[in-house]
């Protein structure tokens, strides 16, 4: 399935993996949590360039991450709290591809999840993504692709201060895709040291415990 996917890499693709936030309810910077012997970016970076040419990542973070030191990483359009300010930066970077948004804290996002993504993708829709399985109405929108036309709508609504990406969502045509159990868990997003610490692997480290990453640099680059 690996070798599949990754022979099917899409030129008029981009990925973009969210690096900020202010993980104010994890305490510490999500995206330089280490699970599985890798950060969470660097893990997000891998699986979204199995489908996707071009990855870049989205923030105003200063990571100072070595393996990451040739990747793209575009400023947030606005200093707005929130995920539409990197999803914006990134609509005006992919110009006429189609934008994946991820991000980092879903460290259980595979490459077979986002392919299932890229399969349904169709022009006649605005935003593809995976209905909420706990929040039926909504969609997990930092995990989900987006047609380069709903640009002029996301900068729009940041030009007059609304930053909510779900509010906007029901103005765009968006294909819901129903997550199976394997999926459900996949999309899980880790927000608490508890959710953290719950994660599969994890389950003997106490919750307050974080690995971080010993890969960045001892002086600023």
């Amino acid at each position: 399935m690996r070798n599949r996917i990754v022979c099917r890499t899409m030129r008029d693709l981009v990925a973009g993996v969210l690096i900020g936030g202010q993980s104010r309810r994890m305490g510490t910077c999500k995206a330089l949590l280490r699970f599985q012997g890798r950060t969470l970016v660097e893990r997000a970076v891998e699986v979204a360039a199995e489908i996707a040419a071009d990855v870049v990542l989205l923030g105003n973070c200063n990571l100072g991450i070595a393996s990451l030191d040739g990747i793209t990483q575009l400023a947030d359009a606005t200093e707005t709290v929130g995920p539409m300010g990197g999803l914006c930066s990134l609509l005006e970077y992919a110009s006429t591809r189609w934008s994946l948004l991820l991000a980092c804290d879903m460290p259980l996002v595979d490459a077979e999840l986002l392919e299932r993504l890229r399969e349904n993708l169709d022009g006649s829709f605005d935003v593809v993504a995976f209905e909420r399985a706990d929040r039926g109405d909504e969609i997990h929108a930092c995990c989900a692709m987006y047609h380069p036309r709903v640009f002029s709508v996301v900068r729009a609504a940041l030009s007059r201060g609304d930053a909510r990406l779900q509010s906007l969502l029901h103005l765009f045509r968006c294909r819901r895709l129903v997550a199976t159990e394997s999926e459900v868990q996949k999309l899980t997003n880790v927000n608490t040291p508890h959710e953290f610490a719950r994660l599969p692997g994890m389950q003997s480290k106490a919750a307050g415990e974080f690995d971080f990453c010993s890969a960045t640099r001892s002086s600023p680059p």
